[in-house]
């Protein structure tokens, strides 16, 4: 599906519940500004062949805690397969939404973990170039806009040197499968992308065994240590040419069934990485164009029961999520009863699951992100 671009909504959600504790090549992280309402961003710049995917991946060049707030990234007329962030706690949760040429991402956390940590990015984009696209032709990889509040209060991001994005190169990830959760030893993980050969080489900074050559679209290994966690790990493909791509692994998840509601329908949520077995929503006071939307998503290798029980009426509605299996609806839709300002929503699950509400105002054409009472 081709997801376009959204204008920001800088200011943080409205919570509907308070509390909460709680998806390459990366720039550099010295300079920066000293100032404590700004910082700077330093964006990648990546080579992939036409038609292939690739990742804009933004890294601060200080560390600045962030509570919540909007950026707005430019991706030209490319597809965008998912987006990822990352908070060193796993608490920040967002919402990807993409309309009118433009998308935004919007970002909640809670204990003001986002922005800390300059080993990895704090947020990456997943895209997908024309394979028409001519080689040799150069795109911009950059934030177009970008405002956070945090402990010293508002922030502004800048990117003055925005990464490159040059169509050439033999090689590409597409996707890592699973790319997310934590899995045993002997588990096989499957490298999807464009290139690949019995030459390739593959590396990551966890122990695994010596890769698989499936096909010029995949290529395999196996994880060696008891147990590994696959979220934000990178892995570089090198192939003899000299081509090369580093790609941050995330779990990209799959809808059960399509949401209800149009806006859902061009939005992505971004999970927290933490998860949990019990989660408590209460339902605020919301305008005619207005809506409250739960998702849930599975980052466990076995099927997980997920029961969603509406305490003022009693219904209750049990899905059984398989790993990476997602269920995303305006709350109304999900029990097929309307919930009233002041219900209360509570989501029970056999093991830990990852669970994110999502505040939509179809008025605005924007969605917020929002966490439960955990």
């Amino acid at each position: 599906m081709k997801k376009l671009l959204m204008l920001i909504t800088a200011a943080s959600a409205p919570l509907l519940a308070s509390g909460g504790s709680g998806g390459g090549t990366g720039g550099g992280t010295g300079g920066g500004t000293t100032s404590p309402t700004a910082v700077e961003v330093r964006t990648n710049s990546v080579e992939a062949p036409a038609g292939a995917t690739f990742q804009a991946q933004f890294l601060l060049t200080q560390p600045r805690p962030i509570g919540s707030g909007g950026s707005s990234i430019s991706i030209d007329s490319f597809d965008v397969n998912g987006v990822a962030i990352f908070s060193p706690l796993g608490d920040a949760a967002g919402a990807a939404t993409w309309q009118n040429g433009n998308l935004t991402v919007n970002v909640v956390s809670p204990l003001g973990d986002y922005g800390t940590s300059l080993d990895y990015p704090y947020m990456i984009v997943t895209k997908t170039s024309a394979a028409t696209t001519p080689l040799g032709s150069t795109f911009p990889l950059g934030l177009t806009t970008a405002t956070y509040t945090g402990s010293l209060g508002p922030l502004t991001m800048t990117d003055p040197k925005p990464g490159i994005l040059t169509i050439g190169g033999s090689v590409s990830i597409h996707n890592v499968l699973p790319g997310g959760g934590t899995w045993p030893a002997g588990t096989t993980i499957r490298v999807q992308g464009t290139g690949f050969s019995p030459a390739t080489k593959l590396t990551a900074k966890m122990h695994m065994s010596p890769i698989t050559f499936v096909s010029s679209t995949e290529i395999d290994f196996t994880l060696l240590d008891s147990s590994t966690t696959m979220d934000m790990l990178a892995l570089t493909a090198q192939n003899p040419d000299g081509s090369q791509v580093t790609y941050y692994s995330y779990l990209r998840g799959a809808l059960l069934a399509s949401p209800s509601k149009s806006l859902l329908q061009h939005t992505d949520p971004v999970f927290q990485s933490q998860t949990h077995s019990l989660g408590t929503f209460t339902i605020p006071s919301l305008a005619t164009a207005q809506f409250a939307a739960i998702c849930l998503q599975n980052p466990t290798p076995a099927p997980v029961d997920i029961t969603l029980r509406h305490y003022n009426s009693g219904a209750t509605r049990t899905f059984t999520v398989p790993f990476g299996g997602r269920i995303m609806d305006e709350v109304s839709a999900l029990f097929g009863t309307p919930v009233m300002p002041g219900d209360t929503v509570v989501v029970s699950a056999g093991s830990g699951v990852q669970i994110l509400g999502l505040l939509g105002d179809e008025a605005h054409g924007t969605v917020s992100p929002f966490l439960p009472l955990f």
